[in-house]
């Protein structure tokens, strides 16, 4: 199978390197798509994880439709930007999702998702680490399933909550280090008034 790979995190490397030992070839891009590029390459299936650029409708048809996206939230919950600051920051579902994309941002339809806990002492940085190894590891035992995820698919139901790159600059404001464990990021937001 033919895979274009869209990251920007180093972290997404690991799950494109498993891809290519099953025997895939696996296109990694970093960089904003064009259309040209998506028609010329014909690809079988695009998987995007932290992929920063939004696919916009016509990049999505180029793609023949056939586009996913690894998101380290238990969607609805924390669409957007950084999913795991705001799960802890709202105490709202921790999770990964792996969806179809379309052009409403994190809304396409779910794959497969998973919740994942929140560990003792846990960091900032650890709490991201847990996230991404849970993402990698949902993905890849929903890849065996490959060929049926048109079948499986589901709009998952509620509201949820969406969050931009400016809403988290508040977050950010109190974080010196992603060392920081969550409950003095948690204590943080609380005496700064975020939360």
């Amino acid at each position: 199978m033919k895979i274009l790979g869209l990251y920007n995190n180093d972290c997404a490397i690991p799950l494109f390197d498993k891809l290519e030992e099953q025997g895939h070839e696996v296109v990694r891009m970093s960089e904003r798509l064009d259309v040209s590029f998506c028609e010329s390459r014909n690809f079988d299936l695009a998987v995007s994880y932290t992929y920063k650029y939004i696919l916009p409708e016509e990049i999505l048809s180029a793609l023949g439709g056939n586009v996913v996206n690894l998101h380290n939230s238990y969607l609805p919950y924390n669409r957007g930007a950084s999913p795991n600051l705001w799960s802890i920051a709202e105490d709202t579902p921790r999770g990964v999702t792996l969806h179809y994309m379309d052009a409403a941002l994190d809304k396409g339809y779910v794959i497969a998702r998973r919740l994942v806990t929140e560990g003792d002492g846990e960091t900032l940085a650890s709490s991201y680490a847990n996230l991404d190894k849970n993402a990698i590891d949902l993905f890849m035992e929903a890849f065996e399933y490959y060929p049926k995820w048109q079948k499986i698919k589901k709009k998952v139901s509620g509201k949820g909550s969406y969050h931009s790159v400016a809403d988290t600059k508040k977050l950010l404001s109190v974080i010196d280090s992603y060392d920081m464990k969550i409950t003095d990021f948690k204590k943080a937001l609380k005496d700064a008034g975020i939360i």
